[in-house]
């Protein structure tokens, strides 16, 4: 089911910014700030297919919004997260009482740092193989099967590398722990505000 809005619904739906999102740094294409008729009309349309908010039905409530009333992904993320809200704090499947309350920013926000990576380098350097056989051809046919028992190299001689050939992917462990590390210097030192020149919100 496709829900279609009139011109002058969707007019009302451009006009009303009134600066709530993060101080008017967000606006969404197609909704406001706070609950109008149109979503008083798109929370009752969720309750009745899916009924009161549940975590396992966030994907179904983000797909209902998007494919039945063709907003975009950051729309459906932000009434998804606001019909949770709403939805604990209603008894019935009519949002009217709520007309006029402030919707709550929910968007995705990214943050500018330095990322650690991590490589996988392959070097040679000369060195040996040791292993117990009855005879050279046995040791050979031991070392062709890897039956063998300690490696080692003198470490005096350069490792022979190809950086170039680094397989280079993101420490995702390290990260965690570094930024973490990283805000609460910031925040200790009262920089803040480097913080948050250093965070952007992401696309509506």
């Amino acid at each position: 089911m496709k829900i279609k809005l009139t011109e002058d619904q969707y007019k009302r739906l451009l006009v009303e910014n009134d600066k709530s999102f993060l101080d008017g740094k967000v606006e969404f294409p197609h909704i406001g700030n706070k609950v109008n008729k149109f979503i008083v009309k798109l929370f009752n349309y969720i309750h009745h297919k899916v009924g009161t908010f549940k975590p396992s039905n966030n994907r179904e409530i983000r797909e209902i919004i998007i494919r039945d009333f063709g907003l975009t992904d950051g729309e459906a993320e932000l009434l998804r997260h606001n019909y949770a809200n709403f939805s604990h704090d209603i008894d019935t499947d009519d949002f009217s009482e709520f007309i006029g309350a402030d919707l709550e920013f929910y968007g995705e926000l990214k943050f500018n740092t330095r990322i650690p990576m991590s490589a996988y380098m392959y070097g040679t350097m000369d060195g040996y193989l040791t292993g117990h056989a009855t005879s050279i051809d046995d040791f050979i046919d031991k070392l062709e099967n890897n039956d063998w028992e300690d490696v080692d190299t003198d470490w005096v001689d350069d490792i022979e590398s190809y950086p170039e050939d680094a397989e280079w992917e993101i420490d995702t462990d390290y990260t965690s722990d570094r930024v973490s590390d990283e805000i609460m210097d910031l925040r200790r030192q009262g920089d803040e505000d480097d913080i948050r020149d250093r965070i952007e919100i992401m696309h509506q």
